[in-house]
């Protein structure tokens, strides 16, 4: 039988919970004011959505109740590769389409849990998954004083409405209803001892190494090399400068090269060539792909 409003909205503050003092707002700032339930009935029944800063300081260790995953492409079989990996464990996730693309992969724990536990553990599912870890909450395991960390916005804005955005899908990918959700939510919240111990299986990935001599050109680099333009040879050669990183000048390579009018096989070639000198992508198994993405 299902309860009221007020109820229901005290179910998903349960799960939910995180700082008290401020909040996210939709269009991306920090709110620094108290999370009250009148915040919360906005988000759920108004039209003023939140997000939640999950964690939460005690005794010098920052704790938290829940842990997400952003998978922010639109490709729900990555969604569902963590969350294989993840029950695969004994871990209940819970998959929502977010507001614009991609997914958000969400773990609630039945009592609050150190930040670097449920970091780490979702670490992990990303890592048997073989799911790219580009955006796991909460992002930091400890915070400086006065630091909030960041804020995810919460699924179920306006909750009453029709809606597949924002929603929790059911295993067919169909929009669950809200109170299904926080009922079957709570019902399956992870066991902290659960989350300490997969984290405990976490291992920091071994740095990338850098290969720049006894670098091998490919056959078709010398003709890609007489189209592309003084600058572009100058990043190809140099590299991120001091301050700069890989992903950004590669980027600003692949842009030199197309603005050169350069095809997208002479394109792939300069990346290529330049990512074995900088050695961001080429010791990865999907480097080749990473290369196409960004061609």
């Amino acid at each position: 039988m299902r309860v009221d409003k007020q109820e229901e909205r005290d179910m998903f503050i349960s799960l939910f919970r995180g700082r008290g003092d401020v909040y996210g707002h939709e269009e991306g700032k920090c709110v620094k004011e108290p999370l009250t339930v009148e915040v919360f009935d906005k988000h759920l029944w108004g039209m003023s959505y939140i997000g939640v800063y999950p964690m939460v300081p005690f005794n010098g260790t920052f704790y938290v109740q829940w842990g997400c995953s952003d998978i922010d492409i639109e490709d729900i079989t990555l969604a569902r590769r963590l969350q294989a990996a993840l029950h695969a464990a004994g871990v209940t996730s819970w998959v929502e389409r977010s507001r614009s693309k991609g997914y958000h992969v969400w773990v609630f724990a039945d009592e609050p849990v150190p930040a670097s536990d449920m970091r780490r553990m979702l670490l992990v599912a990303h890592q048997v998954a073989e799911v790219r870890a580009v955006e796991v909450n909460p992002k930091q395991e400890t915070l400086a004083q006065g630091q909030y960390g960041n804020y995810v916005r919460l699924p179920y804005a306006c909750a009453d409405q029709q809606t597949d955005k924002r929603r929790v899908l059911d295993d067919n990918d169909n929009p669950t209803s809200f109170y299904d959700f926080i009922k079957l939510a709570d019902a399956h919240r992870v066991p902290a001892k659960l989350i300490a111990e997969l984290a405990s299986f976490y291992r920091e990935p071994q740095k990338e190494q850098r290969i720049i001599e006894d670098y091998e050109p490919c056959s078709s680099l010398s003709d890609a090399m007489s189209v592309l333009s003084p600058l572009g040879k100058v990043i190809w050669r140099d590299g991120p400068l001091e301050g700069r990183d890989r992903s950004s000048t590669i980027t600003k390579l692949g842009y030199e090269c197309v603005r050169c009018g350069m095809n997208p096989s002479q394109t792939k070639v300069i990346l290529a060539s330049a990512d074995k000198r900088w050695g961001k992508y080429h010791l990865r198994a999907n480097s080749e792909h990473e290369i196409d993405k960004l061609v």
